[in-house]
């Protein structure tokens, strides 16, 4: 009779440490997927040419390297307060119709000083319309160790005025 007693006991408490670590397992999963979790972005921006150099390379009468810089504003759909809305937006664009570069740097700088750094490649092109691909690449401050990537369609307005947007997805440490 005290033997069945304990059997009982026993099976409640394999029972209750089972449970325990059930628990323990589901939040170590649950707290690993919202530290993978990657916040989306789209945003707008309008761009303003403030240099921009063109060298002939006498290899053969259609080769040329560029170098464009752009001074502007991006904002990002979501709205006041959000990720790099109404930040300062610089491209740097290296560009060689023999194919060799074609891509460059965007720098976003918010006004406490906190920079993003992304690199990016061209991927398509159908002037006045420009195409291509994104990735993070560092920050400052605030955006120290984001990571992320996305895409870009750049369109010309004028010889001097563009316009970007620009999709993709980001994370913060």
């Amino acid at each position: 009779m005290l033997r069945s007693k304990l059997i009982p006991r026993k099976l409640n408490r394999n029972y209750f440490a089972i449970f325990l670590f059930l628990i323990v397992v589901f939040l170590t999963l649950n707290t690993a997927a919202l530290a993978e979790e990657k916040n989306t972005w789209i945003a707008h921006s309008a761009l303003v040419v403030t240099k921009s150099e063109t060298l002939k390379v006498n290899d053969n009468e259609n080769h040329f390297v560029f170098f464009t810089e752009y001074d502007g504003v991006v904002f990002n759909d979501k709205g006041e307060g959000s990720f790099l809305d109404k930040a300062r937006y610089q491209v740097v664009y290296l560009g060689d119709t023999a194919g060799m570069v074609d891509g460059g740097y965007k720098i976003f700088t918010m006004p406490d000083g906190s920079q993003v750094f992304a690199k990016y490649q061209g991927t398509a092109a159908a002037p006045p319309v420009f195409n291509g691909k994104w990735e993070f690449i560092g920050g400052t401050r605030k955006y120290k160790g984001i990571t992320g990537k996305g895409v870009f369609t750049l369109t010309t307005t004028s010889e001097k005025t563009s316009f970007d947007i620009l999709k993709g997805e980001y994370k913060l440490p």
